[in-house]
């Protein structure tokens, strides 16, 4: 597992090897078609069946045995990538729009060039742009498309060419090979890595500074040599410290290995407190206040309480606080169990406007740390705060952990 902590405190879980299908890819056979809906379920051979939307994907459907109609039909057998998990009484997604992530790019087969919106250069945009069409030309045949990352700001144009051609040509390969493949066969497994996931930290820079710590030798050698190869920054070795470490540092980053045999980095770190906490059903802050989190079917809902916190004379001012602490661990709270979907948070009722935007303010500033999409909607009559948090991968629980 891969714990992410900011400023000591535990916001995510990365199962590096989990249970979830998504980037995994199949040879599928078409068992149903729903009409008002326009979308097919697909037999991949597990024990349920994927959706898979005519109205995303028709077009970009890679047949791999169909009958004279060029539409999706009832005993077809296509190529596919898982997209979502299964969440609840949700089937898992299937789509034919294959991507793979790189360091600069995400390609898909959308026939299509992003750029990040975090380039805000025209020219610099444009010049990226220009890079890539070249390579997506020869790549036609499989509607090839692109997302070019914000990690491509002012990198040479042949670097990032070099990254799109070799995920082009894997996927152009793993299309080619599946004509020869029985229905419901696994293609590609999608595998998560501590490189992968520390590279995706590091290129992202979300950070004044971001230390990677492992107990790994060889995780800590790959991530090392990645981090001088590839940031040309000055290096220094790293002070061990209270505990025995060896590594580099610069000054955003640091990687380093833990080698004190007389504890752990789940001692250290206090991890399993911290996913205790993080997981239960009563949250408890500081304040003396608390909240409580209530996934259901359709939505989750959040309580915020005062607790024993209620005291002096001046109350809203102690609610204000009360729920400012707790819009902080909320967004927490939300990263760390991946909640997705609709989220309804009931705050302690506050009662001036001021006190209500410094809230609302506090909400979206925390929020807005989150690597998924949040939105807030609103705030409704009632007082109740609703967001809605896009669906990646299914939520956590304490249960992952036993």
């Amino acid at each position: 597992m891969g714990f992410l902590l900011e400023d000591g405190r535990l916001v995510r879980v990365k199962f590096l090897e989990s249970k979830s299908m998504v980037g995994d890819i199949y040879t599928a056979k078409v068992v149903s078609k729903v009409e008002s809906i326009n979308a097919v379920f697909l037999n991949i051979g597990s024990s349920d069946y994927l959706y898979y939307s005519l109205v995303d994907d028709e077009d970009k459907t890679i047949f791999l045995k169909h009958g004279k109609s060029n539409k999706v039909c009832i005993g077809d057998e296509i190529l596919v990538q898982i997209s979502k998990d299964a969440i609840k009484s949700k089937k898992s997604v299937a789509t034919s729009d294959i991507n793979f992530r790189g360091k600069y790019v995400v390609v898909n087969r959308t026939g299509k060039i992003g750029v990040s919106s975090k380039i805000t250069d025209e020219e610099e945009r444009e010049r990226l742009k220009n890079a890539v069409t070249p390579v997506l030309d020869r790549y036609s045949d499989i509607s090839a498309g692109v997302i070019i990352r914000t990690s491509s700001e002012g990198v040479e144009g042949e670097l990032i060419c070099e990254e799109l051609e070799g995920l082009l040509k894997k996927v152009k390969d793993i299309i080619d090979s599946s004509a020869h493949r029985m229905a419901k066969e696994l293609v590609y497994k999608h595998q998560d890595s501590i490189l992968g996931y520390a590279e995706d930290l590091i290129f992202k820079s979300r950070y004044k500074k971001l230390s990677v710590i492992t107990d790994d030798e060889t995780e800590y050698s790959e991530i090392r040599d990645m981090m001088v190869e590839k940031n040309g920054e000055d290096f220094t070795k790293v002070d061990a410290g209270l505990y025995n470490f060896e590594g580099i540092e610069s000054d955003r980053f640091a990687v380093k290995l833990f080698k004190d045999e007389m504890t752990s980095l789940d001692l250290v770190f206090d991890l399993e407190t911290k996913i205790i906490k993080g997981f239960a059903k009563h949250i408890h802050l500081k304040s003396g206040g608390s909240i409580v989190v209530e996934p259901t079917e359709a939505m989750t809902v959040i309580d915020v309480n005062t607790g024993k916190a209620v005291k002096g004379k001046n109350v809203q001012k102690t609610f204000l606080k009360i729920d400012k602490e707790a819009a902080e661990m909320i967004s927490r709270t939300i990263r760390l169990r991946n909640i997705s979907g609709i989220i309804v948070i009931d705050f302690i009722n506050l009662t001036e406007p001021e006190d209500i935007k410094e809230l609302l303010d506090t909400l979206k500033r925390e929020i807005s740390r989150d690597e998924i999409k949040v939105n807030y909607i609103d705030m409704t009559p009632l007082g109740l705060v609703e967001l809605n948090r896009k669906k990646e991968n299914r939520p956590l629980t304490m249960e992952d952990f036993s």
